[in-house]
């Protein structure tokens, strides 16, 4: 273990618990400016300190003395809120990103998982050209080799291109989603409390922040960024040609609640899209609006049995860890974090085998050899 401490991991810590420096410093016998100085380096812990430090952030000591090796980007963040975000919630969304990273690269370290392959939409093109984003879904759809066809898991699709999806979970309620490139990986945070629907476009929504936006902003942030995201989402996940084909005469309220399996896809998002590409008429749209928000699709999917995608990918680490009688125990040792901060990380995204299981359902495509 390195004797030097490192104050980046005294705010990280802070921003993962939502513990103010005043509050800190309260518990730790010190003032607020203290906690101040030791973060901008201007002052350092004695090792009593930092154990008290560690006590009352639930980190274990050695935390404060690894070394950051990377940071997630500063100016590439896409943050989607349910809310205008507080400061104290992107300085935890932050912080849990340089954990995913860690996680991440700990992963790649040790397992052969799939590269990066999610192009931003400048690679895609022969010229920097600025493309609609139902174009930029079509261009997308292209390079993959995905036809027309409906995804049918777009987690494990984007983890087969190389993308880390992680849980924002537990105290980023605030927190749709949000994503960013750590180098050439992208990496994904969503909320799972929501609907299996509403995640998968979630997903889709911060695919297309990754391609049109990521690295070169070509659109200025706030509400037409997002706008873009979501018809990216819409396009990705429902293609053209494949809702032209599919829904014939006029669309009623039985037809969107089948239709909708077809896509997996919220019954809301399918009206919508159906409206979009002059389906059904504006009166049509407003009428089954109007009925879908009556009958609770606008808060969820009554009686959806679609089940929330996993991933592939950590829950065959999970299970390679199992295999060998380890736990998220000796990856978070490995980390210098609990147990309780990776668990975190994989909250309703993981699907563990049962006691006395050893085979879990995954596609051949996300199998992981051990370097």
């Amino acid at each position: 273990m390195s004797t030097t401490f490192v104050a980046a991991r005294l705010e990280m810590a802070r921003s993962i618990r939502q513990m103010t420096a005043t509050a800190l410093a309260a518990e730790v016998g010190v003032t607020a400016p203290w906690i101040s100085q030791t973060e901008n380096l201007k002052r350092a812990p004695s090792p009593e300190l930092v154990r008290e430090f560690a006590r009352v952030l639930d980190f274990p000591v050695d935390f404060f003395y690894r070394p950051v090796t990377a940071l997630p980007p500063t100016d590439a963040f896409h943050f989607r809120a349910t809310s205008r975000l507080a400061k104290k919630d992107e300085q935890t969304a932050r912080a849990l990103s340089t954990l995913a990273i860690e996680l991440s690269d700990w992963i790649e370290a040790t397992y052969q998982a799939p590269a990066p392959s999610v192009p931003e939409l400048q690679d895609l093109l022969d010229a920097d050209e600025i493309l609609p984003p139902d174009q930029a879904a079509e261009l997308l759809r292209g390079a993959w080799g995905l036809g027309t066809a409906p995804v049918k898991n777009l987690l494990q699709l984007l983890e087969s291109k190389g993308a880390k999806v992680y849980s924002a979970g537990g105290p980023l309620q605030a927190i749709d989603a949000f994503s960013f490139r750590h180098g050439a990986t992208p990496v994904i945070f969503l909320n799972v409390h929501k609907s299996a629907e509403r995640l998968r476009f979630d997903l889709a929504h911060e695919l297309g922040h990754l391609v049109m936006h990521g690295g070169s902003l070509h659109v200025e942030p706030g509400k037409e960024k997002e706008q873009a995201a979501n018809d990216f989402a819409s396009s990705f996940l429902m293609p053209r040609a494949d809702v032209l084909g599919s829904i014939r005469g006029n669309l009623m309220l039985e037809d969107i609640l089948v239709l909708k399996r077809r896509w997996r896809v919220s019954a809301m998002a399918l009206n919508l899209r159906a409206h979009r590409l002059g389906v059904i008429s504006d009166w049509t749209y407003s009428t089954l609006a109007r009925q879908l928000s009556s009958a609770g699709f606008r808060r969820g999917e009554p009686g959806s049995d679609l089940i929330a995608e996993s991933s592939s990918l950590l829950t065959q680490v999970m299970a390679d860890l199992r295999s060998q009688g380890r736990s998220f125990v000796g990856v978070a040792r490995e980390l210098n974090v609990r147990a309780q901060d990776i668990r975190a990380l994989m909250l309703g995204l993981v699907t563990f085998a049962v006691e006395g299981e050893a085979q879990i359902r995954t596609p051949s495509r996300g199998n992981l050899r051990a370097v």
